[in-house]
This record gives C-alpha cells, structure tokens and sequence, in this order.
C-alpha cells in the first residue's frame, strides 16, 4: 500500500503492478507521438498541394459516403495496398497515415513490454498469456494473420 496525503489526512492506495505502468507509459507515449504526426499530416493535407490523394476529391468523396476504394481509384488513380504510405512520406497523406499506423503498433509495444515486466516480476501464469496476445498482435500488425477481405 502507498500512503498519500489526503485532504482529510492519509490515505492508503494499492501500488499498481509494474506491468500495468509499462503498458500505459509505452502506449501512452506512442499514441501521443502518432496523434502528433497524424495532426501534422492532415494540416498539411489541407493546406498544401503535396498530397498523394487530391484532397478537394477525398473530402467531397468522404461528405458523400462514396465507398472507400471507389474513392481511392477517382481521388489518387488506385487503390493501394498494405503500407503505401512508407513510400510517400514527402506527402500530407504519408505523414497522416504512418501517425495512424504508429498509433495502432501502441498496443503491440505495449503489451511486449507488459510481458518482460510481468516476467521480472515472475507471474509466470499471466507472462504466458501475455506472450500469447503479443504473438497475436504482432502477427497482426505484420499481416501475417487478417480479418479476410
């Protein structure tokens, strides 16, 4: 138990496990880091013409409820497939999605890291399960396991 000062004099609080503030802190700052970028890349979106997508097209296309890959085949002349924007990051659109794409690899991070603490911390019962959803996510984040489509 961790005392604090309370207003109305001490107070005990539960320690939180090691692994719950490593996943927090790494997700936390790796979201942080992604929303930052992806700000950045839809400014640029908007206020520049260095865009891979024309971006008078996607909003029109968007407000519209066009379908997503007819809107990528009339907006940018294709409809691209896994991580395209790692070749387009001299781009608005390559800088937005790679903050979006960062901010989804947070809990793959995280949860690795969860795991090693859980280990240091020798709760061998939950480092396997840990180390199962990490596996998992990984394999996800890779394209190595997907939803079909």
């Amino acid at each position: 138990m961790q005392e604090i000062k309370g207003k109305f004099g001490p107070e005990f609080r539960p320690k939180p496990p090691l692994s719950g503030v490593v996943y927090g802190e790494i997700a936390y700052w790796i979201v942080l880091t992604g929303t930052v970028l992806s700000i950045i890349g839809v400014s640029m979106i908007l206020t520049t013409n260095a865009n891979y997508i024309d971006s008078t097209c996607l909003l029109n296309g968007l407000w519209g409820g066009d379908n997503p890959s007819a809107i990528w085949e009339k907006c940018a002349g294709t409809n691209p497939k896994g991580h395209w924007y790692l070749g387009k990051l001299n781009t608005g659109d390559g800088i937005a999605m790679l903050g979006i794409a960062l901010a989804c690899m947070a809990a793959v991070f995280g949860v690795w890291g969860s795991t090693f603490a859980l280990f240091r911390d020798r709760e061998y019962f939950f480092v396997v399960f840990a180390f199962v959803v990490a596996l998992i996510l990984t394999a996800s984040a890779l394209g190595i396991i997907h939803a079909g489509h």
